[in-house]
């Protein structure tokens, strides 16, 4: 797409520079604003002028994008707000008298299971973390796709958090999201490598950070998303499932595989009052339906 600009766009980018917005934000609002003004000109064959936009307008590029762009829905709205904060400004600045993307509503995302590594790729993981011989980075590993906790939640446990009984054992998450405490049981494989850590840090302290590194304990956050990152590499999983937040996710699949219905216990485990929240984990992927419907054909 040919780079436009127009006296207002390049007006508005210098004020967006001075309320200090991020580099990534003033990138994509100036490309969704660009995107706007050519597909504008293209279809009217002249010159934008951002007075004579009307909502109609709008709807229509919406549309361009959907039907011939072919492109996501994410990424039509991402550009919508881009429009719409411009057209803001313009509006506080006198250039235009209405804001034509008031009533344009963003067009509805498809619900999408949240991403999860599947049995097999979770064996692959947990054995390349085992051949580290790393102890923390197997009970870190073990832990979260055991828990389903939250990073930020792993890095505030301190070792009196961690309760290992001879058959049975739990974690206590004392502040999650909102405040609220909570106890999780931990399995077997869990408490193993829980107890294989804890037994090599014999110096650790009750009151301690849990997890101790060569420099001290692991209080950032971007130490633990290195690490979990570099293992998923090399176990060789998809670049879009390396991700922490996948783990969080596969323990929430893999529970509701095991407890068909459970909700209310899932929401407990992973620290959410509202039980929409947990809904997402019970729509069917795409691959589900298709042996569904394979089963049914076969029926």
């Amino acid at each position: 797409m040919t780079i436009l600009s127009h006296p207002t766009l390049t007006e508005w980018l210098a004020y967006l520079n001075q309320m200090g917005k991020s580099t990534s934000t003033k990138r994509n609002y100036d490309r969704a604003v660009q995107h706007f003004i050519h597909w504008s000109e293209q279809s009217y064959g002249e010159l934008f002028d951002p007075a004579a936009i009307i909502p109609r307008d709008v709807v229509d590029w919406q549309a361009f994008q959907q039907r011939i762009e072919k492109a996501k829905p994410a990424t039509i709205n991402l550009r919508l707000v881009g429009l719409s904060r411009y057209f803001k400004w313009a509006v506080a600045r006198g250039y235009v008298r209405q804001d034509p993307t008031v009533d344009v509503a963003s067009l509805r995302l498809d619900q999408r299971h949240p991403k999860a590594l599947t049995d097999r790729q979770v064996r692959r993981l947990l054995r390349q973390v085992a051949k580290s011989e790393n102890l923390r980075d197997m009970a870190l590993v073990e832990l979260l796709l055991g828990t389903g906790l939250r990073v930020s939640e792993v890095l505030a446990l301190q070792a009196e958090d961690v309760v290992l009984n001879s058959r049975s054992g739990e974690v206590i998450v004392r502040r999650g999201k909102g405040g609220i405490q909570r106890r999780i049981p931990l399995i077997t494989s869990v408490r193993s490598a829980l107890r294989q850590y804890l037994d090599s840090q014999p110096r650790l302290k009750p009151r301690d950070l849990l997890w101790v590194g060569e420099r001290g304990p692991l209080q950032n956050r971007g130490s633990i998303l290195y690490l979990l990152k570099k293992y998923m590499f090399q176990a060789g999983l998809d670049e879009d499932l390396i991700s922490p937040h996948v783990l969080r996710h596969t323990f929430a699949s893999r529970y509701l595989r095991t407890h068909p219905g459970d909700l209310r216990g899932l929401a407990a485990i992973l620290g959410h009052s509202n039980l929409n929240t947990v809904l997402i984990y019970t729509e069917p992927t795409v691959e589900e339906l298709a042996d569904k419907m394979e089963q049914a054909e076969v029926s």
